[in-house]
């Protein structure tokens, strides 16, 4: 998805023609309404990712005194799916506001990871669709802006899609019909 792409989609939905106009002519990007836009793009896309579709990374790392900084990991993290030991089980593991106590000499940890921030012209690969991100854009833009009634539009159409988006979409199975006599 290109970050452009999103935050054009967005200027359509709240009537910004001359802002799309300026993303399409290309060149450095100075306009301080597109720079909320783009804040605005990364609080939702930081929203998406951190609260109903997060980013997991797994990763290697040795226990030094039972912890394991968060400094020491790779990517910066917000919240913890699991901890394996060398044997590969899971394990026990006590969260702190700096590091993660684990008993073990090493372990592999499953964890959550805050978004970069986005800036123009990027493309990031994400699962859901841009009409999505752009909802959650304009529901900030607007409520930013003072415009509460519409931004609470926005926020019921970015929930929707979102939810919409997350629930699990399998195939309902009936139970097979009998002839009753």
């Amino acid at each position: 998805m290109k970050i452009n792409e999103v935050i054009k989609l967005s200027c359509d939905f709240l009537g910004l023609g001359e802002l799309k106009s300026e993303l399409d002519a290309g060149g450095e990007i100075e306009n301080e309404k597109l720079s909320r836009l783009l804040t605005c793009l990364n609080l939702a896309y930081e929203e998406i990712v951190t609260e109903y579709l997060p980013i997991l990374t797994t990763e290697k790392v040795g226990v030094l005194g039972g912890k394991v900084l968060y400094s020491s990991l790779s990517k910066p993290i917000s919240g913890i799916s699991c901890v394996k030991n060398e044997k590969g089980e899971e394990i026990c593991y006590q969260v702190s506001a700096d590091h993660i106590d684990i008993d073990a000499k090493s372990a592999e940890i499953t964890y959550q990871i805050m978004p970069e921030k986005c800036e123009f012209g990027e493309e990031v690969n994400v699962l859901f669709p841009e009409r999505l991100l752009a909802y959650g854009t304009a529901r900030e833009y607007l409520f930013i802006e003072g415009m509460s009634d519409e931004a609470i539009l926005y926020e019921k159409r970015f929930k929707e899609a979102l939810v919409n988006f997350v629930r699990k979409k399998s195939i309902a199975r009936l139970p097979k019909r009998t002839w009753k006599v």
